[in-house]
């Protein structure tokens, strides 16, 4: 396709087995091969159908200037009706070059079929609309005037933009992005999906089924059972490619068409490997602050009861042990002040086992939905505050 809208956006061309008919036979009811009769002709009101056949009909000679067009051509193009004749068919379809016109001449003089898609242009200058243009010719041998069957086609063409703006969009997303048949099949995926399941190798994940890389019963069968319930399904598991352990988190949802009937599912994973190495810093960070919280904390108290001990002992020192009275209390001192720097070690060290637990555990969100638990971090990382 063409993004310029001054230009043409396809052509089709083929041949028109139809001229090839005798022009004066037809087949009556019975059967039998009849020619056609000039009253025959006269009976039909050609003149009404040219008018309102088409969404527009403009006849030109072989250099493209308009000689007569339909009462359709002057609502369409906002033009009046006298301002048709002695027109540029270009002006009005700028995608109708000077080899395009030598085109339809010919195959409008040897019985071709040309289709073609482009932009007309409406009198106000400013807007275009998308159309769809059968050339034809007025004889089989030689023609002399070719006749424009133009429709309107801008409701189909923003349709097909818009799908494949989305189609744009679901290809070049940081998610895999797969569709599946009714058997868990895939039939669609884009890139990211076949990098992170294919290494990047498109015959190894289109027509696979899901069990290839996801285990069939915590994933795959909740995802076809609950997409026969017209339901959605989430969860993650741990899947090994290409020697590479990597987590994926998995959505399904039902795939339904436009006349309510389902087809399948349609699949979202995405690599939570960046999300897991973000919650392990932020984990490590917190885990460090509540240690650096605690130290300052014991040591602050731990303060108190080591200034009594080693008072206590610089006494025992001194005075000796002639009084038995001064010793025992002293070592009564000496004794509470050890039990408080052992209760605060005890407390100090809870702490640290707390941080130390995983920080992710595995639970069941709900029936068939398993989030996969990750390990905490090395006993080689704890502080030994003993």
């Amino acid at each position: 396709m063409i993004g310029n809208k001054s230009q043409t956006v396809s052509i089709d061309i083929r041949p028109l087995s139809s001229l090839r008919r005798k022009p004066n036979l037809f087949v009556n009811k019975s059967g039998k091969q009849e020619s056609i009769t000039p009253d025959y002709f006269d009976s039909v009101d050609f003149r009404f159908m040219f008018e309102y056949a088409y969404d527009t009909i403009l006849m030109t000679d072989f250099d493209g200037r308009i000689l007569a067009t339909n009462m359709r051509a002057v609502n369409f193009f906002g033009y009046e009706r006298s301002d048709f004749p002695g027109m540029d068919i270009r002006s009005l379809i700028p995608g109708i070059t000077d080899d395009l016109i030598q085109k339809i001449k010919k195959g409008g003089s040897c019985g071709q079929f040309l289709r073609i898609q482009a932009f007309a242009v409406h009198k106000s200058g400013a807007d275009y609309s998308a159309v769809e243009i059968i050339p034809l010719g007025n004889k089989e041998d030689k023609a002399s005037y070719i006749c424009y069957l133009i429709r309107d086609i801008q409701s189909r063409y923003i349709a097909e933009e818009n799908l494949l703006s989305t189609y744009h969009a679901m290809d070049n997303t940081d998610s895999g992005i797969g569709i599946t048949n009714m058997e868990g099949i895939l039939i669609y995926a884009n890139r990211k999906m076949v990098e992170l399941l294919g290494d990047g190798d498109i015959d190894q994940v289109i027509n696979y089924k899901l069990n290839c890389w996801f285990d069939q019963k915590t994933v795959v069968n909740p995802i076809l059972s609950n997409t026969l319930k017209g339901k959605g399904w989430l969860g993650e598991q741990c899947v090994v490619c290409k020697d590479k352990s990597i987590v994926l988190f998995v959505s399904a949802v039902p795939n339904i068409n436009r006349d309510g009937e389902l087809m399948g599912a349609v699949l979202s994973i995405r690599d939570m490997a960046n999300e897991r190495r973000a919650e392990i810093a932020e984990y490590q960070a917190e885990r460090d602050r509540i240690m650096m919280e605690s130290l300052a904390g014991v040591c602050h108290s731990i303060g108190q009861p080591a200034t009594v001990l080693l008072t206590s002992l610089e006494l025992l020192k001194l005075s000796g042990l002639d009084d038995k009275e001064n010793v025992n209390q002293m070592l009564e001192l000496c004794y509470d002040a050890v039990i408080q720097i052992r209760d605060l070690l005890y407390k100090m060290n809870a702490k640290q086992l707390y941080a130390a637990e995983p920080y992710l555990l595995k639970i069941e969100d709900s029936p068939g939905q398993e989030i996969v638990a990750l390990e905490s971090p090395s006993d080689d990382d704890d502080i030994n505050l003993e």
